[in-house]
């Protein structure tokens, strides 16, 4: 029966340790998978270049923020590139192919955080407006002659974000995220920039946790 009991409460202590902080400062890291879709219709010379497909890329960033359940508000700098892997001029599929497209975000979120699910475990949802500056390279050597492309822009930014939190000790946490990232039209483009960007990233929070 005292094993039990002594079970019981060490049970009942563990829940209270990773019970969800309601408010203090935080910083975050982070980074993950990047998906850039076709982001170029650029007309120039008589050459018109399109239907760009990109690797698989990847991101970083980092946040600092305010925590004050339920919302929370943060400012964000975020770094994305992708490796471009095909394009078009004037209809006709490149060889030789070599470029890029990156960006780096500076945001500024709100987020809302659900009560936990299970426990230490929050959904959470956001919006995030900003700016973006977008770098991008199309190079070809063929098929018919060889052709070079570069651009850089800055344009204004807006996000949608959701994900789950893992509160698993009283000054740090989990999370795992998607990201949904646009810009307005990009002049030297011709099109606006779009990425889908699935994150895992690490909380510190500075503060002492105040608890539910």
């Amino acid at each position: 029966m005292r094993i039990i009991t002594a079970s019981a409460a060490l049970f009942a202590a563990t829940l209270a340790t990773a019970a969800t902080p309601i408010d203090g400062w935080y910083s975050s890291v982070f980074a993950g998978y990047a998906y850039l879709p076709d982001n170029v219709s650029n007309s120039f010379s008589g050459l018109v270049r399109n239907n760009t497909i990109y690797q698989s890329g990847y991101d970083v960033g980092g946040s600092f923020g305010y925590k004050g359940s339920p919302l929370r508000y943060e400012g964000e700098l975020t770094y994305v590139n992708a490796e471009l892997k095909k394009f078009n001029v004037n209809g006709v599929r490149q060889v030789g192919v070599r470029g890029y497209n990156n960006v780096i975000l500076g945001m500024a979120n709100v987020f809302y955080d659900f009560p936990g699910i299970v426990y230490d475990v929050q959904p959470f949802l956001g919006i995030g407006i900003g700016y973006a500056w977008i770098n991008a390279q199309l190079n070809s050597s063929g098929p018919t002659s060889p052709t070079r492309f570069t651009a850089s822009n800055s344009a204004f930014a807006y996000q949608a974000a959701g994900g789950l939190t893992y509160n698993f000790a009283e000054n740090y946490a989990l999370n795992i995220g998607y990201r949904y990232v646009a810009t307005e039209r990009v002049d030297d483009l011709g099109k606006i920039f779009q990425a889908h960007l699935a994150n895992v990233g690490v909380i510190y929070r500075f503060d002492e946790a105040r608890y539910k």
